[in-house]
């Protein structure tokens, strides 16, 4: 954990990246953990979600109103919010802006958060990667379009992965498998991206999959480099005490945010 640190205020406990502290006067960044009740998945007569919310904009002085959370629905969508136009979606699972006071915040239990930030041109991009995120290459499409819409340079980008379920407990069958070995192909021949497991289920037997390895050497053959790509190392599986994790919890799972937001130049 030597990347990143724990912080918390009375009311919530996140986790923060010292690579992206170094921008702290332009950048708010936070993924949340679950102590002190902390949950943003909504629920029917719940309000763990709201109540939350709350909680991270206070930890932060952010104005609730300068919230934006998509609906998530595991596809390659990413809104933009840029000084020319707004470009939204019904469904998406990311956002990327140059603009201040954006307060870009989306939820994972089990599945990546991809936090990206160029300070040069200050942009960032918040990003929610599952498997079928990582098929799609939402956090790749992201990094493309802070190069090709918003003129950033690869080699300044600042690529940040949250807590997921990593590779020893993502165990999927034969039909997901050869998704992947599809879609990765030259990826898979050169890495320890798939591994075979002595497991079955009710579905045939079950591999392992590094979803983070893969989004990792995305990252590199777009250009970043080894110094700005930072991964958290945790595990919301093995660390479930700490995380929400689907796997886990469950039916009634809940979930961790990310947070990310240009401040105003004063």
């Amino acid at each position: 954990m030597s990347d990143i640190i724990l912080n918390k205020t009375k009311e919530i406990e996140y986790l923060q990246f010292k690579k992206l502290l170094e921008f702290q006067n332009d950048l708010i960044h936070a993924y949340t953990l679950k102590n002190n009740n902390v949950g943003f998945k909504r629920y029917e007569k719940d309000n763990t979600a709201d109540i939350s919310y709350d909680k991270l904009c206070n930890a932060f002085n952010i104005n609730k109103e300068l919230l934006k959370y998509p609906n998530q629905q595991h596809t390659d969508n990413i809104c933009e919010y840029n000084k020319e136009k707004a470009v939204n979606f019904k469904e998406a699972d990311g956002i990327i802006t140059n603009l201040p006071n954006i307060a870009t915040t989306l939820t994972f239990s089990d599945c990546l958060a991809i936090l990206l930030y160029e300070p040069k041109n200050k942009v960032i991009a918040n990003i929610h990667s599952g498997w079928k995120g990582t098929v799609k290459k939402i956090g790749a499409k992201a990094v493309n379009k802070m190069i090709n819409k918003y003129d950033c340079r690869p080699e300044n980008i600042i690529c940040c992965f949250g807590p997921s379920i990593r590779k020893d407990h993502f165990l999927v069958n034969d039909d997901v498998k050869e998704i992947f070995e599809n879609e990765f192909q030259d990826i898979i021949k050169k890495n320890d991206v798939i591994e075979e497991t002595e497991y079955r289920n009710e579905k045939g037997k079950q591999y392992r999959i590094d979803t983070v390895l893969i989004n990792k050497i995305l990252m590199k053959e777009l250009g970043l480099i080894d110094e700005n790509i930072i991964d958290s190392n945790l595990c919301t599986v093995c660390n479930s005490n700490m995380f929400h994790s689907r796997r886990v919890e469950g039916k009634n799972y809940q979930a961790n945010a990310s947070l990310m937001m240009l401040k105003s130049i004063n």
